[in-house]
């Protein structure tokens, strides 16, 4: 561990409801041939993690993971070490032989004020750090090391209120959300009607938790909310799909709909623009990642004609939200809010890498390509953070900014 954080030190820094009535739905009116080493790397590969950290910290300065660490240490707990290390100078070095029972049980009894607690996200949130940019680091390298609590179906006492934190969102006042809806119908508004009702319609979670009019509700009130800053407002494929996490993880609709504003504006716009050129943009680094950590795999995808754009569109455009399970999702999200939205890609690469074997044997790709495996987040990620430190700066760099830049 001690080497592989040396090493990191000198590799280019690592980038990043309440309800309202089904009524309120507005009218109609208006490489080599063996498996790449990455599949086998866990998350805990310190020059990848703090690349990566690098990345994120852009956005929150300072909020820097530590590589040394799995769980950095928070300022209050560091000065309490030192005041023990301190302590231990206190002690007389020479005692008489009548009171070293007396000091030895002092030891006894004050031994376990020098163990310090595991931290936890539970934790954390419930006692709130002094120090914000330490806070945020720890925050991010808990979601990345032990994962957001939740149920089977995915559901989290805590998730919306991580997603608030990282994304820098404020409680947005009801009144506020209503008066975007009561304005009615926006231009995009029939689209929105044609792309609602088949947002994961296969997905019973979704479907039992979520419906349609919330939907349509937060997409018409997001254009008249983008038309009010000058922004381009038009309505364009897949923002249902983004959406629809935020709609199932929040507590209520105000919650999904500043939580999927804040997203869409600071994490990905050039995905919701007309010409969605960030999602076309993304489809290439694709193809570049993948030809620069498997060339073999690139190359037979390439020799029966298949590119990003064939077969990896809807996992771009949707931040993999188009394949289920949905709970596997929101794990998925939870580290590309944490770390940054353009990290996607590599989790598409990822997908590609996890299925190398069977692709490389398929007569017809296409086939296994047309629909992915369900997600499996975690061998995701992992395998995500390993190609990091494997991406070149110049293509990282593209990365980082290809959902974002005009």
């Amino acid at each position: 561990m001690a080497s592989a954080a040396s090493s990191s030190s000198t590799a280019p820094g690592m980038r990043r409801i309440k309800k309202f009535p089904s009524s309120s739905v507005l009218p109609n009116n208006t490489t080599t041939d063996t498996p790449s080493p990455a599949l086998s790397t866990n998350v805990s590969n310190t020059s990848s993690v703090a690349r990566l950290s690098a990345t994120s910290s852009r956005n929150n300065p300072g909020a820097l993971l530590d590589p040394t660490q799995n769980q950095p240490i928070l300022r209050s707990q560091s000065s309490r070490i030192r005041s023990q290390s301190q302590s231990q100078l206190d002690v007389p070095s020479t005692v008489t032989r009548a009171h070293s029972a007396k000091y030895h049980r002092k030891g006894i009894s004050t031994a376990g004020l020098s163990t310090i607690r595991p931290i936890t996200i539970e934790t954390l949130l419930s006692r709130p750090p002094t120090s914000l940019p330490e806070g945020l680091k720890t925050l991010k390298n808990l979601v990345l090391t032990q994962g957001v609590p939740a149920d089977n179906e995915g559901n989290s006492a805590v998730r919306v209120y991580i997603w608030s934190i990282l994304l820098g969102v404020t409680p947005m006042k009801t009144k506020d959300y209503v008066t975007l809806v009561r304005r009615g119908a926006s231009s995009s508004y029939s689209k929105i009607r044609n792309d609602t009702f088949r947002t994961l319609a296969t997905d019973p979670l979704f479907r039992r938790k979520v419906s349609e009019a919330s939907l349509i509700r937060l997409l018409n009130a997001f254009q008249w909310k983008m038309r009010d800053k000058g922004l381009e407002a038009q309505y364009v494929q897949g923002m249902n799909v983004i959406a629809a996490p935020f709609l199932y993880a929040a507590k209520s609709e105000v919650e999904a709909f500043s939580l999927f504003a804040a997203f869409i504006e600071r994490e990905c716009p050039a995905y919701v623009r007309p010409t969605m050129e960030g999602v076309h943009r993304g489809l290439k680094l694709v193809d570049q990642c993948l030809e620069i950590v498997d060339p073999k795999l690139f190359e037979h995808l390439q020799s029966k004609f298949l590119t990003a754009e064939l077969y990896a569109f809807p996992s771009v455009l949707t931040l993999c939200a188009c394949t289920p399970p949905l709970p596997e999702v929101l794990k998925l999200w939870d580290f590309l809010i944490a770390y940054g939205a353009h990290l996607n890609i590599l989790c598409v690469v990822a997908q590609l890498l996890l299925m190398r074997d069977e692709l490389l044997a398929a007569q017809s790709p296409m086939k296994l390509l047309r629909q992915f495996p369900p997600l499996e987040s975690k061998s995701i990620i992992n395998v995500a953070v390993s190609l990091v430190r494997r991406i070149p700066d110049n293509v990282f760099d593209a990365l980082v900014v290809h959902a974002r830049d005009a």
